[in-house]
């Protein structure tokens, strides 16, 4: 059984994401990330979802509806969740396991992480690769896929298609209609980072538009695809002018503005009708494989819940250990300038202190072995530590 003095309390995860929180709350969230003085920290950012797991604040949880938080058990299956694509509108979501594993990798090299998270990602990046391993060949297995197909059912072959992005998403797409044999523009604010996706592509005759979008980018395209990450809108109204192409919009928040929305209509395949789109087609797991993973976070999530507490316990052992250590050497070195002991006599005396003082110990190291409490406990019931 847990004590009360429950070390989970401290594991947190405060998140957003385009499904329960409009861009402005994700922001915001956003910018309060540095603002506890948190022990280890994981920041997760992407177009659509902020994801902010720490260790070590006891504050209490945010309230706001917009806003979600996860503690202890429930923060631990969070992160297992988000790692294994459970949380995703596509079920495995492969990539959302590598923008986990590189949120965690640069929060190693900023130095944020510790012995907690460490243990907790490196088990969640396990659990989420083993989730993949049961996908069913050819299903979807990225929130790109239905969108791509959603595509190429009205888009013809060969066609000239616009891309505006050159994250995650829009490598991906970019790539993948390159391969259809569509001669893709790459849209990009920066030169550099658009042509380093151009090379990139597959296939020739592909070309690269740098800045904001104008009518005559946009006429000259059977299809525009969106995923880019900006604070206002790529599509708008005027940038369309009398033309209606396809639009793929899977930039969180949209980047096709109101008046564009509704010119487009039905022409235009936004996150919310992905979602429903992605819903209604087979995930890439099995129902009978779903429900046997889904089990097997639940088991992740309690053995790693044991593995804090029992770490805890350790923790507050050694701690114990090692002021009872410091009394008795300091004992010794009174007695070694006070007495005239010789080698032999000081080593009976260390042996016989040591003896006593692991035989002292031992009944309360077992108890709290068993019983898990913190080392505010031990300091709080043997008054050690600072």
């Amino acid at each position: 059984m847990r004590a009360s003095a429950d070390p989970l309390r401290t594991l947190q995860v405060r998140f957003a994401s385009w499904r329960d929180a409009p861009h402005d709350v994700r922001q915001a969230l956003l910018a309060e990330a540095d603002a506890a003085p948190v022990a280890e920290r994981v920041l997760l950012e992407t177009c659509h979802r902020v994801e902010i797991v720490t260790h070590g604040d006891e504050r209490s949880p945010r309230t706001e509806a917009a806003e979600g938080i996860a503690v202890g058990d429930a923060a631990i299956r969070r992160v297992f969740a988000v790692a294994a694509g459970f949380d995703s509108a596509v079920i495995a979501e492969e990539q959302v396991l590598g923008q986990v594993r590189a949120a965690y990798e640069a929060a190693l090299a900023a130095g944020t992480t510790g012995p907690i998270l460490n243990e907790l990602f490196r088990r969640a990046l396990r659990f989420g690769r083993r989730v993949r391993s049961h996908a069913r060949p050819g299903s979807d297995r990225s929130l790109a896929d239905p969108a791509l197909a959603w595509l190429r059912a009205r888009v013809d072959p060969g066609a000239a298609v616009l891309v505006a992005g050159t994250g995650v998403m829009g490598r991906l797409l970019a790539t993948s209609l390159a391969s259809d044999g569509h001669l893709v523009t790459v849209a990009s604010q920066s030169p550099e980072r658009g042509l380093r996706l151009l090379e990139q592509l597959p296939g020739t005759g592909h070309s690269l538009h740098v800045g904001e979008l104008t009518v005559d980018a946009v006429a000259r395209r059977s299809a525009v695809v969106l995923a880019a990450r900006r604070g206002r809108a790529l599509l708008a109204r005027e940038t369309l002018g009398p033309h209606r192409p396809w639009t793929l919009d899977l930039s969180a928040p949209s980047m096709v503005a109101p008046d564009a929305a509704e010119r487009l209509g039905e022409r235009l395949l936004d996150l919310d009708r992905l979602a429903a789109l992605a819903g209604a087609v087979p995930g890439a797991l099995s129902p009978t494989a779903e429900r046997l993973l889904r089990a097997e976070l639940e088991d992740e999530v309690r053995r790693f819940a044991d593995w804090l507490v029992a770490r805890n316990g350790a923790d507050a052992i050694a701690l114990l250990h090692r002021q009872a250590d410091e009394i008795r050497r300091r004992h010794i070195d009174r007695l070694r300038a006070r007495a005239h002991l010789d080698d032999v006599q000081l080593s009976a005396v260390e042996a016989a202190t040591a003896a006593m003082l692991g035989e002292l110990l031992h009944g309360p190291s077992v108890a709290l072995r068993r019983d898990g409490p913190d080392a505010g406990a031990v300091r709080r019931l043997f008054g050690v530590g600072p």
